[in-house]
């Protein structure tokens, strides 16, 4: 308008600030953002060769700085269009979508992200629980796999005492009372589970005893903690859908893991625990 002493900066391609003088002098500042047509980069049309030219020359820019983590603008487009896809920002996505072996994939930020988005709420079951070995005395069973006629007991004792009674109580109900696997070690350090050993073992209760076992011709050898034979990861997953809750669970473990070489990656052997949590989610 006449008579009004504006003065404006003239808005540019880049994601600076704008400041704006009115006619009492008090300043406004104008988030300005990288334009194509009017529209965010993320918005860009692929199909519009000016707008693919200048998006072009924008990452192969990003490519050479220290912000990219892209290989090549290819790489760099195929993440704007996942980026558009998902309607996230391309600054967000550069740093959490990735190109692996020509296609792209999202880190598990992005995934919560997504998933809350969708009203969908997650609860930890398990968080790389262990997972131990039991037995009846002839059948081994790792725990989380445990069948319908196994029940759980705490020691052999408690296992034969169950069985006993019920023979004593005709009950005839074909249950198998398991136990855990008890573990050994000899005086070499060689680890030996219960049911690996034979008549040639003989558990020593001190160095003297060892040594004794040692001249009758057997292997001395003592008790130490049971060792896990695996670790589980377990989410339950819910959603409301038209007023009906909907839930899923599901599972991912140590050994699942190591199956699809994941422990190659020198950051899966350093954090399992984070690692195998993130890579469930991602993956269910």
């Amino acid at each position: 308008m006449d008579g009004i002493n504006e003065q404006k900066e003239s808005i540019s391609n880049n994601d600076t600030p704008v400041i704006t003088n009115n006619k009492s002098g008090v300043q406004h500042s104008v988030a300005v953002r990288d334009n194509f047509n009017g529209n965010s980069l993320s918005s860009i049309n692929l199909f519009d060769n000016e707008q693919l030219a200048a998006a072009t020359a924008f990452l192969d820019k990003i490519m050479r700085s220290d912000k990219g983590g892209i290989k090549s603008v290819n790489d760099g487009l195929a993440i704007l269009m996942r980026a558009k896809d998902l309607n996230m920002p391309f600054s967000t996505a550069i740093e959490h979508i990735h190109v692996i072996n020509g296609k792209t994939g999202v880190d598990i930020h992005v995934i919560k992200a997504l998933l809350s988005r969708a009203g969908v709420t997650w609860r930890c079951i398990n968080n790389y629980s262990p997972l131990y070995e039991y037995t009846d005395g002839i059948n081994v069973y790792i725990d989380g796999k445990l069948p319908d006629f196994v029940e759980r007991c705490k020691s052999v004792k408690e296992a034969n005492e169950k069985r006993i009674a019920d023979e004593k109580n005709g009950i005839t109900n074909e249950t198998v009372y398991i136990y855990p696997v008890s573990w050994y070690s000899d005086f070499s350090g060689n680890i030996y589970k219960s049911y690996n050993l034979t008549n040639k073992f003989e558990v020593a209760v001190n160095r003297q005893h060892a040594d004794s076992i040692i001249k009758s011709g057997k292997i001395p050898i003592y008790r130490i903690a049971n060792q896990p034979v695996d670790y589980i990861t377990k989410y339950e997953f819910t959603r409301i859908i038209n007023g009906n809750t909907v839930t899923a669970i599901g599972e991912f473990t140590y050994s699942e893991a190591q199956t699809a070489k994941l422990f190659e990656k020198d950051t899966y052997a350093k954090y399992p625990k984070i690692l195998i949590s993130h890579r469930f989610i991602c993956n269910y």
